[in-house]
């Protein structure tokens, strides 16, 4: 199993599809978001409240760069490039969220599984019941079960897996593994429809959903990570080198130093659904 390098996450589901591993990857993985049908191209200089001359300036001394792609309430995409926040061209067609990557793997039956580039290519990584096992050490499972619901590389041989227990109450937490040894056990709980979404790196994994706004980020230890106090975040992209986060809320995209968010926090007055970093 091995990690592999997001170029831009909106395309990977169009690329996949091209090879014919889309279908695999549904099967296995769930219920990831396809592209809908090309539309017509707008222009995402509306979309910004107001001329954001004091987010240039301060994205401009912090030396950040890259490109934030992202989806408006229509799924329609759109991209800045940073730190000047110009129009860049953005893919066609429509799709709420970018494709999360799982580096392959995902959760059948509640085993944590993953599969190859091919048809045939599919393997057992972590049983149910190894991970029920893994959980009772660490003290969790007494007496109950424990099944995989999803499940993402952080690249090499460490992932982050939702592990939902089968009895009551049937909570849901996120696991560390590395190989098939537990390293961490994140204090959150998951919500029904949470998904979980890594950074490129690896580093940090994010728990969110679409039902309502508020999100977690862990560290690949399972320790939660310090986040700007900014109004119910729903969204989140990283840096493809992870120095930089870029959290979504209602009115703003706000982007801060990761492992320093106190250091300084720029707002982008841009309304945002989902969004993406890239080069």
């Amino acid at each position: 199993m091995s990690a592999v390098r997001r170029v831009g996450t909106w395309l990977v589901v169009v690329a996949l599809g091209g090879l014919g591993l889309a279908a695999t990857l549904d099967a296995l993985v769930g219920d990831e978001e396809s592209p809908r049908p090309a539309v017509v191209r707008t222009t995402t200089a509306p979309l910004l409240a107001r001329q954001p001359e004091l987010a240039i300036a301060q994205l401009r001394e912090a030396g950040v760069t890259g490109v934030l792609t992202f989806s408006d309430e229509d799924c329609r995409l759109h991209a800045l490039s940073l730190p000047e926040l110009e129009e860049r061209r953005a893919p066609l067609f429509q799709m709420c969220s970018p494709y999360t990557r799982s580096g392959g793997l995902g959760a059948v039956g509640g085993d944590v599984i993953w599969s190859g580039l091919g048809y045939g290519a599919v393997q057992t990584v972590l049983s149910k019941t190894d991970l029920a096992r893994a959980l009772e050490r660490d003290g969790r499972a007494i007496g109950r079960g424990y099944r995989a619901r999803q499940a993402v590389s952080l690249g090499g041989d460490r992932y982050a897996v939702v592990a939902e227990a089968t009895g009551a109450p049937r909570e849901r937490v996120v696991v560390l593994f590395e190989d098939r040894r537990l390293t961490g056990v994140a204090s959150t709980l998951v919500r029904e429809k949470d998904r979980l979404r890594p950074s490129p790196r690896g580093t940090y994994v994010a728990v969110l959903g679409p039902a309502e706004p508020g999100l977690e980020v862990l560290r690949a230890s399972g320790d939660p990570v310090l986040l700007p106090q900014v109004p119910a975040p729903h969204a989140i992209a990283w840096s493809s080198d992870e120095t930089w986060t870029a959290l979504a809320t209602r009115e703003s995209v706000y982007l801060f130093p990761s492992e320093r968010p106190d250091d300084l926090v720029v707002r982008v007055p841009l309304a945002v659904r989902d969004l993406d970093w890239s080069e």
